[in-house]
């Protein structure tokens, strides 16, 4: 039976039943936007996540003579076999229900885990002893990480979250995919918002399963934009540097200045929600404003990866 993530979500809805309902909290505005951040990275710790696992057996499996086996991604949607390829179900939006756009994205996620399980495998084949234990390692490491990322901000309780859930997971085995056939991945172009609510953003997924958004929260006094960035730690973590997110237009750059408490080097566990604040304050003076062509980016070893436009 394939078990979508509705069905995960109703059993670990379940357990939370007989849970305290947590106290009502006041209306947010912009200017509190941090708080509003740090009440949802919070929320979303104390939210119960569901850890998939690789395989029955967690630990690396054994050959004769102790070699180590390739250890195969088991959906946790469609449990009891090895990711496998479906026919394609096309465009996961246009389904004409919750039910068919969960499964249309689910379908293509595991699709996906087939193709990263060709490449892993290819990959184990060649390697030796030692290397193999690692690619198995790091595999279970990532599914278990896949669904905890993905749930730490979608708990609306309504069934957008079902969907937004599949489409995270989707995101973040497209990601992987990139990473392990060593293929890199086109740069991402995402909308602006000025929303607090972390279940609206557009997260930017990183090849190690960092998710990355944008907030433009207020105007400063020198006619620049404070602007939030969130984070969402992929299965080996996250380490913030500031540097790496800017404002970019042609050229002109600015790199703002650190927002307190500064975060640099903050080391975000995996599925762990971290914000920070960083004023651009001096957009005023790029010389190609009137055009709308800038926008704020994530730039990690000098490479333009995500750019977030459109305000």
């Amino acid at each position: 039976m394939h078990h979508t993530i509705s069905y995960q979500l109703a059993q670990a809805r379940l357990k939370l039943r007989r849970r305290k309902p947590r106290p009502a909290v006041r209306p947010l505005t912009k200017r509190t936007v941090l708080s509003a951040l740090i009440a949802a990275t919070l929320c979303a710790l104390a939210v119960g996540t569901l850890a998939p696992r690789a395989s029955a057996g967690a630990a690396v499996g054994a050959g004769s003579g102790g070699v180590a086996a390739f250890v195969p991604i088991v959906e946790p949607l469609d449990p009891g076999h090895p990711a496998r390829t479906e026919p394609n179900p096309g465009h996961c939006d246009a389904q004409q229900s919750t039910a068919g756009i969960e499964q249309c994205f689910d379908t293509k996620t595991e699709n996906t885990d087939a193709r990263i399980d060709a490449a892993q495998l290819a990959r184990f084949r060649r390697s030796p002893a030692a290397a193999q234990v690692a690619i198995n390692t790091q595999d279970r490491e990532w599914l278990a990480a896949r669904v905890r990322v993905c749930q730490a901000v979608y708990h609306t309780g309504g069934t957008i979250d079902l969907i937004n859930i599949a489409r995270c997971q989707l995101d973040e085995s497209t990601a992987r995919l990139y990473r392990v056939t060593g293929t890199t991945a086109p740069e991402a172009r995402l909308p602006q918002t000025d929303s607090i609510d972390l279940s609206q953003l557009a997260y930017y997924t990183s090849p190690g399963g960092t998710r990355i958004a944008e907030i433009d929260t207020q105007g400063d006094q020198t006619g620049g934009e404070v602007v939030a960035w969130v984070i969402i730690g992929g299965y080996q973590g996250f380490t913030v540097h500031p540097a790496q997110f800017s404002y970019k237009d042609g050229s002109f750059t600015d790199a703002g200045i650190v927002e307190p408490p500064n975060p640099r080097c903050h080391r975000v566990a995996p599925g762990a929600v971290y914000p920070f604040s960083i004023d651009y304050s001096t957009i005023s003076h790029d010389p190609h404003a009137a055009r709308g062509t800038g926008g704020y980016v994530y730039v990690p070893g000098g490479h333009v990866r995500a750019e977030w436009t459109g305000r």
